[in-house]
């Protein structure tokens, strides 16, 4: 395994990330997408980080049963998903790289808007059945495009009013198919080149190693403050990714 200064500074980037969603519980691909944007192009970004995204919901939702009834109940917002991902990595592939920054920007901003307002919707069960197919679709769009569907999906299944073990293993469950997918998705597009995967594997290793550190100092950390940090600095990389696509 080679270790360059680019590898260091993403592994950096991705410890960060991991620590933090071990940390608080908050989405990697939120915070990691964006923050490996800015040393590396968004495409390169989105491609590495499938596998270990991959590995971590993985361990999220086989932490007990099969989530054979959370198949069951989403069902065509999965297959949706599936549609909306190859349509997302469609432009990921054609769009200039300073409107995929700009994109990915505008809905890194867009979760810290959300968080500060404390928007709390609630979905009414009979219409559910009519949503999910729609979020299905913008929630693969979104991740197949800028890697970061977490916002909508999150809020979506918020809105449901899920128990907090129902949420986590849900959304895990519906980001492996996503992530499945877009890794088919990116191969057929030729994105997932041999470097890319040593360097996706290579990063892993940081990812596990921060995520285990979270995990270990969850109950250390002051909630609130680190919560407002965290927007913050996501505030920041939003900002300066809007900004950067604009110059």
């Amino acid at each position: 395994m080679v270790f360059d200064g680019t590898t260091l500074l993403i592994g950096l980037a991705l410890l960060i990330a991991a620590f933090v969603k071990g940390t608080t519980g908050l989405g990697f691909p939120l915070i990691a997408t964006p923050t490996v944007a800015l040393i590396l192009d968004i495409r390169t970004a989105v491609t590495i980080l499938i596998i270990p995204n991959i590995v971590m919901d993985i361990a999220q939702v086989f932490r007990g049963s099969f989530p054979a009834e959370i198949l069951r109940r989403f069902v065509w917002l999965i297959l949706l998903t599936i549609v909306g991902v190859f349509l997302g990595t469609s432009l990921l592939v054609v769009l200039p790289l300073w409107v995929l920054n700009l994109s990915l920007g505008i809905m890194v901003l867009t979760f810290v808007t959300s968080n500060l307002l404390r928007l709390n919707f609630q979905i009414p069960p009979h219409l559910e059945g009519v949503l999910s197919p729609v979020v299905g679709v913008i929630g693969g769009f979104l991740n197949g495009m800028t890697n970061a569907a977490g916002p909508a999906l999150a809020i979506y299944l918020y809105s449901l009013k899920l128990p907090k073990k129902e949420f986590i293993k849900s959304i895990a469950t519906i980001f492996i198919v996503t992530k499945v997918t877009q890794l088919v998705a990116v191969s057929t597009w030729n994105l997932f080149t041999p470097s890319r995967i040593l360097l996706s594997l290579e990063v892993t290793l940081f990812i596990l190693a921060g995520f285990y550190a979270g995990l270990k100092t969850q109950d250390r950390v002051n909630q609130k403050t680190f919560n407002r940090g965290l927007l913050i600095l996501l505030s920041i990389i939003g900002v300066t990714l809007v900004v950067r696509s604009l110059i």
